[in-house]
């Protein structure tokens, strides 16, 4: 397969993977609506994939790709074995410590589930962690492997055959009314994920004969500091959500769905940018051409800031009609949509502040500035534990505590990085600026605009479809990115 047949087959995976998981949240809101069922069906599923991320996802990718990429098939099996020792090893102990913890964990990750909801939950999420954290973090080795040979279409595939088994389980367990078929689903998704990357892997062939049994200690330490870093913004989510427990049953599944789709196109959209930007900013830093690279940088952050303002735009305008096809069935009334719609113009409203962290991660990371990365992030979870303790149990708590955690964040990074290129990118920080507030008086605007009548969520979506064209417009043929993306697509179709 060439390699852009493989980058496109990759992205479309991705999207539907991700779509996937919009279609999963949507199965629970449908179910059990807004309440301490869904909840618990919530925190039961998102418990593994957040662990893994927190204690393993960044260092696989981070340490393996590096030293398996161009090696020979059997150093690379080689390599593979021995993290995954290190994998079932650790996700074993830590499958059964989640066990033994349910109830402490539940307490922390969901503090407004009492009674039968809390011990329904605490033993789903305790059943499931059993298998699925070993599971996916021998998955994740797996799919590094691939990673390393420009295979990403196997973990994006697997991702997709990881929602499916999970809807499939929540559909038996909401027909039976039999809760632990959701933690059968869990089980069963995370097996096939595992064995369907397990045969691919398998293809590699052996490991080399001699070859070390477990990591060394480089790799480890680097994993450690890769994980670090990640884990802190791991960590954003899983105390937002805690916060947005705290107020009440179902209050962490507004925040989940919001965030789920809301940030959605941002992050589809970033991997594309990052591939074709990253792709230009390696290219002159290779050629030793510094102001090139300068440019280079400052060029993808505008873009990124200026795709964050349509899709921003775009959201908040085509929410209510979202919100009414995806959510807005079976048990979720229309106070619980209302409620998530409100939510979700919120989410949408960080976009620019998202999209200018996601840029500088990736910046710094170019120039392996990992410490600058946890400096940022750990800035920007003091912020948001601080505001969180600070602000009263109402609806907005969690929402606010979340954003701060982006904004300080992001104001950190960006200073590291200004010390780092001599550059503080006085233009893009003034679109910065610019475009936060004005997600923020929309998002106002259009919560003064009565949104659940099908007339008017029609005609807000008329409009989030010309200002999407208008964007995509204005990005093909007056930035950067957008120009060289803009040429590639025609070249394509014209064969010109």
């Amino acid at each position: 397969m060439s390699l852009a047949r493989a980058f496109s087959l990759s992205l479309l995976l991705l999207a539907a993977s991700r779509v996937l998981g919009v279609l999963r949240d949507a199965v629970v809101a449908t179910h059990f609506g807004l309440s301490g069922h869904a909840d618990a069906a919530l925190v039961a599923l998102s418990y593994p994939d957040f662990t893994i991320s927190l204690l393993w996802g960044a260092a696989v990718p981070a340490v393996m790709v590096p030293r398996m990429a161009g090696r020979p098939p059997g150093e690379i099996a080689a390599e593979a074995a021995r993290w995954s020792r290190l994998a079932l090893t650790a996700f074993v102990v830590a499958g059964l410590a989640s066990w033994w913890l349910r109830l402490p964990l539940l307490r922390l990750l969901a503090p407004g589930l009492h009674g039968a909801d809390a011990l329904l939950a605490a033993r789903t999420l305790g059943l499931g962690a059993l298998v699925a954290l070993p599971a996916g973090a021998l998955t994740m080795v797996g799919a590094a492997a691939l990673q390393s040979q420009g295979r990403l279409q196997w973990q994006y595939a697997g991702n997709v055959v990881f929602n499916l088994a999970l809807i499939a389980g929540l559909l038996l367990a909401a027909r039976l009314q039999a809760f632990g078929w959701v933690a059968g689903g869990i089980a069963a998704a995370s097996l096939a994920r595992l064995g369907m990357m397990r045969g691919v892997v398998s293809r590699l062939g052996r490991p080399a004969v001699g070859a070390p049994r477990w990591p060394d200690r480089a790799g480890l330490q680097a994993a450690l500091l890769a994980l670090v870093a990640s884990g802190l913004t791991v960590l954003y989510t899983l105390a937002a959500r805690s916060f947005a427990s705290s107020t009440g049953a179902g209050q962490l599944g507004v925040f989940q769905y919001a965030q789920r789709v809301g940030e959605l196109p941002l992050h589809t959209v970033f991997a594309v940018a990052a591939a074709l930007a990253l792709a230009r900013l390696s290219a002159a830093e290779a050629a030793g051409d510094r102001a090139g690279a300068l440019e280079r940088g400052r060029q993808w952050m505008r873009s990124m800031l200026r795709v964050a303002l349509v899709l921003g735009a775009c959201g908040m305008l085509a929410a209510p009609l979202a919100v009414r096809l995806v959510f807005g069935w079976g048990r979720m009334d229309p106070q619980g949509q209302a409620e998530l719609l409100r939510a979700m113009r919120w989410i949408l409203a960080l976009m620019p502040l998202q999209a200018a962290q996601l840029v500088l991660a990736a910046r710094l990371n170019s120039h392996r500035r990992i410490a600058d990365q946890v400096l940022g992030y750990g800035c920007g979870l003091l912020a948001l534990f601080a505001l969180g303790w600070l602000l009263p149990a109402l609806w907005w708590r969690a929402l606010a505590a979340y954003g701060a955690a982006y904004l300080v964040a992001a104001g950190v990074l960006w200073l590291r990085l200004a010390r780092r290129n001599g550059d503080t990118e006085a233009s893009n920080a003034r679109l910065l600026a610019l475009a936060t507030p004005a997600l923020v008086a929309l998002a106002l605007l259009l919560g003064a605009w009565p949104a659940l009548s099908w007339g008017t969520m029609l005609l807000q979506a008329l409009l989030a479809l010309a200002t999407l064209a208008a964007g995509a417009w204005f990005l093909l043929r007056k930035d950067a990115l957008g120009e060289i993306l803009g040429r590639s697509l025609a070249r394509r179709y014209t064969h010109s």
